[in-house]
């Protein structure tokens, strides 16, 4: 009985110092999400894809505002001084797309940008998902996606 409260005293201390080398780590990233706001039909793609934009000049090219009545009816504005977005979408489809943002994780200097797509019931046109997302240029870096 000893011995095996020894072991495990052993066992405990062993896990409980190991220490985390490196810069390994991994953190969330703030992010806003803007509404109204599509993807242009100018854009094309065969998969889910997506676009850093630094300027206003670069996010005209790639979105149009989907402007409406009321009280919320007005785009998201963007300071590209302060900010940048990211434009993720997906091909154009005849089955409702349903995109959901996961997370957005910055390691190692890279933005990771995890997110799921399904497919909902067939429409009588084509359309697409669409996400655009506001990020503080304080959280800048090559961007990859991870589809879940």
């Amino acid at each position: 009985m000893k011995k095996l409260a020894l072991l495990l005293l052993l066992i405990t201390i062993t896990f409980s110092c190991t220490q985390q080398t490196g810069n390994n780590v991994s953190h969330q990233v703030p992010y806003t999400e803007a509404q109204r706001y599509f993807i242009k039909n100018n854009i094309n793609t065969d998969v889910v894809t997506f676009k850093k934009l630094t300027s206003q000049q670069e996010f005209d090219e790639v979105c149009g505002a989907a402007t409406v009545m009321g009280p919320n009816g007005s785009p998201t504005k963007i300071d590209f001084t302060k900010s940048y977005a990211i434009a993720l979408f997906s091909p154009l489809t005849n089955k409702k797309p349903i995109l959901n943002i996961t997370s957005l994780i910055k390691d190692d200097g890279n933005i990771v940008l995890s997110y799921t797509l399904k497919e909902g019931e067939t429409l009588s046109y084509t359309t697409r998902a669409a996400k655009v997302l506001i990020v503080s240029k304080q959280y800048d870096g090559n961007i990859s996606l991870n589809k879940l």
